[in-house]
């Protein structure tokens, strides 16, 4: 087995030495998590299970690692992996979604990434985009009295029956009509949004329970404008939400009250909540 100048294990590749592990409850939630979001940094797991030792919690993920095989760390991310300043990104194996699935069935995810192989440096930044937005609103509503994150299992499990068995129950449909930004749409055209996430928060007001949903939009690549509507761009997404919401769609689609729109620029460090209706 090679190890490093300080005696550790490789960060790349699994190393098991035989050890017997027996696992405990909160390896159990570091699974749970791991399925909820599919990848998650060290750092945001210790955020929301808050250990006594971060350096033990650490090595435990290590172990967990390269012992058990229930978690991996995606090769991905090494392309781009820097050890003095970041945290390493886990995901759950596919041992570890089997055992989820024997003992306690699986939880409710906040995320609807696929567990495909993502072997794309640009689709798994993406994708670590909208993990972190999710991560950090959860993690807000954890330490806000009066307020409970809403998964996206959890509304669409409340969804129409229609919605929840179409092959891609996020898929809303919706009817863009000739305007001054689109030169060429000559007659109403008719195209789906698929959000790149949709949560909710739960707010406990004067003991009633109320709600609010979002979108969530992570702009990665797409240009602010293109002249052809079935191009891909800013404008065509905020086109396809308008329309969404003046129609009422996402209440006959998801089954939800309302919506707004959460729109993350990758080159903006702050995330902000944009209303659009």
């Amino acid at each position: 087995m090679s190890r490093d100048s300080l005696g550790r294990r490789s960060r790349f590749v699994r190393q098991p030495t035989g050890k017997r592990i027996v696992l405990t409850g909160r390896d159990i939630k570091i699974l749970h998590l791991l399925y909820r979001y599919r990848y998650l940094r060290a750092a945001q797991l210790i955020a929301f299970l808050q250990p006594k030792s971060e350096k033990r919690f650490q090595e435990r993920l290590g172990v967990l690692f390269h012992e058990t095989g229930l978690i991996s760390r995606p090769p991905v991310q090494w392309r781009y992996f820097d050890p003095l300043c970041s945290s390493v990104i886990y995901e759950l194996s596919s041992q570890g979604l089997s055992l989820l699935g024997y003992q306690d069935g699986l939880p409710k995810r906040a995320t609807t990434l696929s567990r495909r192989p993502n072997n794309r440096k640009q689709q798994f930044v993406h994708a670590q985009m909208i993990v972190n937005i999710l991560v950090t609103t959860e993690l807000e509503t954890i330490e806000t009295p009066g307020q409970r994150f809403v998964c996206v299992d959890e509304i669409l499990a409340r969804a129409p029956e229609q919605t929840r068995s179409a092959k891609n129950p996020l898929a809303a449909p919706v009817t863009i009509e000739p305007c001054p930004e689109f030169p060429d749409l000559r007659r109403p055209w008719h195209t789906h949004v698929i959000p790149d996430a949709l949560y909710g928060i739960e707010y406990l007001i004067d003991r009633e329970r109320r709600y609010r949903f979002w979108a969530l939009e992570c702009e990665h690549q797409s240009p602010v404008r293109r002249s052809r509507v079935s191009a891909s761009s800013r404008l065509r997404k905020h086109a396809a939400y308008n329309a969404l919401i003046r129609s009422g769609g996402f209440k006959t689609h998801w089954g939800i009250p309302n919506l707004k729109l959460h729109l993350v620029d990758r080159w903006s460090s702050i995330s902000t909540h944009k209303m659009i209706a």
